[in-house]
């Protein structure tokens, strides 16, 4: 069979297993497998495919439709214009992480400056602020071994290994002899209630860590310890920039940060409160 016959069948398959977009996803996967773009397939639809090619197709679409994510199987996921790599054990980027981004580079100085990116998987987020501001030097953290691994690969890979450091541990631990301070504290941490497992997408919760996604009874442990230590590691009239769960948005910028001001709510691509962020007051700085 040619690259269109074996496009439409995989089509219908994944179709079949309620694969969402399921057209999109085989492209995605048989260009993938191919080296080559989507465009491609299109203008080489009379290619034959292998005998070996063909057998790694129909692996690729059978583990998609039991729920592998997508990003895993082509090995990378894209995030502000960049093509990351991400693997089994690290945390997928979502599209609404761009706005937790967007909202720190606004209070990033133009200067010379310091981030740090807590619960920093595959460095999406301590990468684009790299990218996006020359003149910052950014430290990732991550407690997952095969988070550091990739943040520390992209980091390499966009050409700003220069100014990521990524340091293995839990939070602020690995900081805590190193006397650093920081301008802006970034963070994409765990704020998913343990008791809500069951009702994410199969390939969210049998597929992604569980220590990225599961962060105690209510989704706030982590988020607390994050807010708890911040003052200790922040500059004076420093800001700490955090993505949160919608139901959790008002508690976050109300109860756990009274005594920060200001503190801004901003809602995420779908018009739900997802980022919250905060200046710390000048005598309770670090």
């Amino acid at each position: 069979m040619k690259l269109v016959d074996y496009l439409l069948r995989a089509t219908t398959y994944l179709e079949r297993h309620q694969v969402a977009s399921p057209r999109l996803n085989a492209e995605l996967l048989l260009a993938n497998l191919l080296g080559i773009t989507r465009l491609d397939i299109y203008t080489g639809f009379d290619r034959p495919l292998s005998e070996a090619d063909a057998d790694a197709y129909r692996d690729l679409l059978a583990k998609r439709a039991s729920g592998w994510p997508l990003q895993y199987l082509t090995g990378e996921a894209g995030f502000r214009g960049l093509t990351l790599e991400v693997r089994p054990g690290v945390f997928i980027p979502r599209p609404e992480t761009e706005v937790l981004v967007e909202k720190a580079l606004e209070v990033l100085p133009a200067v010379e400056a310091d981030v740090l990116d807590l619960c920093c998987g595959c460095g999406n987020i301590a990468v684009s602020v790299a990218r996006e501001r020359p003149l910052a030097r950014v430290t990732a953290v991550d407690i997952g071994p095969a988070a550091v691994e990739t943040c520390r690969g992209n980091a390499e890979s966009c050409g700003v290994s220069d100014r990521v450091t990524v340091m293995s541990g839990d939070l602020f631990g690995p900081l805590e002899e190193a006397g650093l301070a920081f301008d802006v504290m970034v963070s994409n941490p765990p704020y998913v209630p343990s008791g809500c497992r069951e009702g994410l997408p199969v390939e969210v919760r049998e597929f992604e860590p569980p220590e990225a996604l599961f962060a105690g009874p209510d989704g706030t442990d982590c988020i607390r310890r994050i807010i708890e230590g911040a003052p200790g590691f922040l500059r004076e009239g420093g800001w700490l920039v955090l993505e949160v769960d919608e139901s959790h948005a008002g508690a976050v910028a109300g109860d756990l940060l009274a005594g920060w001001a200001p503190v801004e709510v901003f809602e995420d691509l779908t018009g739900r409160p997802r980022v919250v962020r905060a200046r710390l007051a000048a005598e309770t700085g670090g």
